[in-house]
Protein backbone atom coordinates (compact mmCIF):
# COMPACT_ATOMS: atom_id res chain seq x y z
CA UNK A 1 0.00 0.00 0.00
CA UNK A 2 1.58 3.04 -1.13
CA UNK A 3 1.60 6.52 1.22
CA UNK A 4 -0.83 9.20 1.19
CA UNK A 5 -0.73 12.75 2.93
CA UNK A 6 -3.71 12.18 4.38
CA UNK A 7 -5.90 9.03 5.36
CA UNK A 8 -9.18 11.42 5.86
CA UNK A 9 -10.72 15.11 5.75
CA UNK A 10 -13.11 16.42 7.38
CA UNK A 11 -15.17 19.20 8.42
CA UNK A 12 -16.83 19.37 11.91
CA UNK A 13 -20.33 20.49 12.32
CA UNK A 14 -20.55 21.02 8.70
CA UNK A 15 -24.23 20.59 8.43
CA UNK A 16 -26.91 21.94 10.93
CA UNK A 17 -29.50 19.79 13.05
CA UNK A 18 -32.07 20.35 10.96
CA UNK A 19 -30.77 18.40 7.76
CA UNK A 20 -29.21 15.98 9.61
CA UNK A 21 -33.02 15.25 11.62
CA UNK A 22 -34.68 15.26 8.06
CA UNK A 23 -32.37 12.80 6.80
CA UNK A 24 -32.85 10.47 9.74
CA UNK A 25 -36.56 10.90 9.42
CA UNK A 26 -36.21 9.80 5.71
CA UNK A 27 -33.59 6.91 6.47
CA UNK A 28 -36.29 5.31 9.25
CA UNK A 29 -39.47 5.87 6.87
CA UNK A 30 -37.79 2.94 4.40
CA UNK A 31 -37.26 -1.00 5.34
CA UNK A 32 -34.29 -1.13 7.33
CA UNK A 33 -32.34 -4.35 6.75
CA UNK A 34 -29.52 -5.76 8.67
CA UNK A 35 -26.23 -4.53 6.19
CA UNK A 36 -24.48 -7.02 4.19
CA UNK A 37 -21.15 -7.81 3.40
CA UNK A 38 -19.09 -9.95 0.85
CA UNK A 39 -17.22 -12.84 0.65
CA UNK A 40 -15.07 -13.98 -1.71
CA UNK A 41 -14.80 -17.72 -3.56
CA UNK A 42 -13.64 -18.73 -6.47
CA UNK A 43 -16.05 -20.01 -8.85
CA UNK A 44 -14.45 -21.89 -12.26
CA UNK A 45 -10.75 -20.58 -11.26
CA UNK A 46 -12.37 -17.17 -11.62
CA UNK A 47 -12.87 -14.63 -8.17
CA UNK A 48 -16.60 -14.68 -7.61
CA UNK A 49 -18.02 -12.22 -4.63
CA UNK A 50 -21.28 -13.20 -2.38
CA UNK A 51 -23.40 -10.92 -0.38
CA UNK A 52 -23.84 -12.11 3.39
CA UNK A 53 -24.67 -11.28 6.65
CA UNK A 54 -21.95 -12.00 8.92
CA UNK A 55 -22.96 -10.53 12.72
CA UNK A 56 -19.29 -10.72 13.52
CA UNK A 57 -17.96 -8.73 11.16
CA UNK A 58 -20.74 -6.40 10.53
CA UNK A 59 -23.51 -5.52 12.97
CA UNK A 60 -26.08 -2.97 11.63
CA UNK A 61 -29.07 -2.32 9.82
CA UNK A 62 -29.15 0.23 6.40
CA UNK A 63 -31.79 1.27 4.02
CA UNK A 64 -30.94 3.16 0.81
CA UNK A 65 -31.94 6.98 0.01
CA UNK A 66 -32.20 8.58 -3.66
CA UNK A 67 -32.79 12.53 -2.70
CA UNK A 68 -30.80 14.62 -5.01
CA UNK A 69 -31.09 17.51 -2.61
CA UNK A 70 -28.84 15.64 0.18
CA UNK A 71 -26.14 15.73 -2.44
CA UNK A 72 -26.47 19.50 -3.40
CA UNK A 73 -25.43 19.96 0.74
CA UNK A 74 -22.73 17.74 0.60
CA UNK A 75 -21.28 18.32 -2.63
CA UNK A 76 -19.32 21.53 -2.37
CA UNK A 77 -17.39 19.60 1.21
CA UNK A 78 -16.44 16.40 -1.32
CA UNK A 79 -15.17 18.26 -3.91
CA UNK A 80 -12.91 20.17 -1.55
CA UNK A 81 -11.81 17.34 0.50
CA UNK A 82 -10.93 15.41 -2.76
CA UNK A 83 -8.45 18.45 -3.20
CA UNK A 84 -7.42 19.34 0.26
CA UNK A 85 -6.75 15.78 1.02
CA UNK A 86 -4.59 15.69 -1.93
CA UNK A 87 -6.14 12.42 -3.20
CA UNK A 88 -8.04 14.21 -6.47
CA UNK A 89 -9.54 11.23 -8.06
CA UNK A 90 -11.49 11.32 -11.15
CA UNK A 91 -14.83 10.06 -10.55
CA UNK A 92 -17.79 10.24 -12.49
CA UNK A 93 -20.73 7.91 -10.75
CA UNK A 94 -22.40 8.31 -7.73
CA UNK A 95 -23.47 5.46 -5.57
CA UNK A 96 -27.03 5.23 -3.55
CA UNK A 97 -26.57 6.77 -0.11
CA UNK A 98 -26.55 4.41 2.67
CA UNK A 99 -28.42 5.27 5.53
CA UNK A 100 -26.89 3.27 8.54
CA UNK A 101 -28.37 2.33 11.97
CA UNK A 102 -26.10 1.26 14.99
CA UNK A 103 -28.13 0.64 18.38
CA UNK A 104 -26.13 0.33 21.78
CA UNK A 105 -28.43 -2.59 22.91
CA UNK A 106 -27.08 -5.07 20.42
CA UNK A 107 -23.59 -3.70 20.49
CA UNK A 108 -23.72 -3.01 17.05
CA UNK A 109 -20.22 -2.17 15.17
CA UNK A 110 -18.64 -2.60 11.61
CA UNK A 111 -14.62 -4.42 11.68
CA UNK A 112 -11.95 -3.24 9.92
CA UNK A 113 -13.00 -3.17 5.90
CA UNK A 114 -12.25 -1.48 2.92
CA UNK A 115 -14.99 0.07 1.21
CA UNK A 116 -13.34 -0.40 -2.74
CA UNK A 117 -13.65 -4.13 -1.51
CA UNK A 118 -17.16 -4.25 -2.91
CA UNK A 119 -16.69 -5.59 -6.47
CA UNK A 120 -18.25 -3.93 -9.66
CA UNK A 121 -20.83 -5.88 -11.23
CA UNK A 122 -18.58 -5.01 -14.96
CA UNK A 123 -15.20 -4.42 -13.16
CA UNK A 124 -15.04 -0.92 -15.31
CA UNK A 125 -15.49 1.28 -12.11
CA UNK A 126 -14.11 1.37 -8.67
CA UNK A 127 -14.89 2.92 -6.09
CA UNK A 128 -12.31 5.64 -5.03
CA UNK A 129 -13.93 7.95 -2.79
CA UNK A 130 -16.52 7.58 0.43
CA UNK A 131 -17.87 10.10 2.92
CA UNK A 132 -19.55 9.70 6.09
CA UNK A 133 -21.66 12.08 7.65
CA UNK A 134 -22.31 11.82 11.30
CA UNK A 135 -26.38 12.26 11.77
CA UNK A 136 -26.53 11.47 15.95
CA UNK A 137 -26.23 13.86 18.52
CA UNK A 138 -23.29 13.01 20.34
CA UNK A 139 -25.42 13.31 23.77
CA UNK A 140 -27.43 10.38 22.60
CA UNK A 141 -25.01 7.29 22.55
CA UNK A 142 -22.19 6.12 23.59
CA UNK A 143 -19.06 3.99 21.48
CA UNK A 144 -19.49 3.98 18.08
CA UNK A 145 -15.75 5.65 17.01
CA UNK A 146 -14.49 5.87 13.27
CA UNK A 147 -11.35 4.66 13.34
CA UNK A 148 -9.08 4.78 10.23
CA UNK A 149 -5.67 2.25 9.83
CA UNK A 150 -3.24 5.06 9.24
CA UNK A 151 -0.94 5.14 5.69
CA UNK A 152 0.49 8.55 6.20
CA UNK A 153 4.03 8.86 6.29
CA UNK A 154 6.44 8.02 8.06
CA UNK A 155 5.45 4.78 7.68
CA UNK A 156 4.63 2.86 11.41
CA UNK A 157 3.12 -0.46 12.25
CA UNK A 158 -0.37 -0.90 13.29
CA UNK A 159 -0.90 2.98 13.93
CA UNK A 160 -4.55 3.54 14.11
CA UNK A 161 -6.03 6.97 13.81
CA UNK A 162 -8.97 8.16 16.15
CA UNK A 163 -11.56 10.47 15.59
CA UNK A 164 -13.95 10.72 18.40
CA UNK A 165 -13.32 14.29 18.58
CA UNK A 166 -15.40 14.63 14.94
CA UNK A 167 -18.45 12.90 16.39
CA UNK A 168 -20.33 16.27 16.03
CA UNK A 169 -23.64 16.28 14.44
CA UNK A 170 -23.60 17.36 11.02
CA UNK A 171 -19.68 15.99 11.12
CA UNK A 172 -18.64 15.27 7.09
CA UNK A 173 -15.67 12.80 6.58
CA UNK A 174 -14.30 12.24 3.34
CA UNK A 175 -11.38 9.56 2.49
CA UNK A 176 -10.18 7.44 -0.19
CA UNK A 177 -12.25 4.35 -0.30
CA UNK A 178 -9.17 1.91 -0.22
CA UNK A 179 -8.45 2.96 3.35
CA UNK A 180 -9.38 0.50 6.12
CA UNK A 181 -11.64 1.85 8.57
CA UNK A 182 -13.98 0.70 11.28
CA UNK A 183 -16.66 1.18 13.49
CA UNK A 184 -16.24 0.15 17.01
CA UNK A 185 -19.25 -1.05 19.15
CA UNK A 186 -22.31 1.22 19.58
CA UNK A 187 -22.77 1.07 23.58
CA UNK A 188 -25.59 2.69 24.51
CA UNK A 189 -28.36 5.01 22.45
CA UNK A 190 -28.20 5.03 18.63
CA UNK A 191 -25.70 6.01 16.26
CA UNK A 192 -26.89 7.13 12.61
CA UNK A 193 -25.04 7.72 9.38
CA UNK A 194 -25.03 8.51 5.76
CA UNK A 195 -22.64 7.03 3.34
CA UNK A 196 -21.77 8.15 -0.21
CA UNK A 197 -19.29 6.42 -2.42
CA UNK A 198 -17.64 7.79 -4.98
CA UNK A 199 -17.03 5.63 -8.52
CA UNK A 200 -14.80 5.93 -11.43
CA UNK A 201 -11.94 4.27 -13.90
CA UNK A 202 -9.19 2.85 -12.18
CA UNK A 203 -5.70 4.11 -12.03
CA UNK A 204 -7.24 8.02 -12.32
Amino acid sequence: MNFIKHAYYAYPKALPKKICEEIIKEGESKQLKFSSTFKETLKKNRKDYKSINDLKVRNSKNSWLYPFWIYKELKPYIEASNKLGGWNFDYNIIENFQFTKYEGNQKQHYTWHADNATPDENNQQVRKLSTILMLSDPKKFKGGDLEFYDYTPPKSKNKILKTDHLKHQGTIITFPSFVIHRVLPVTEGIRHSLVVWHKGPPLK
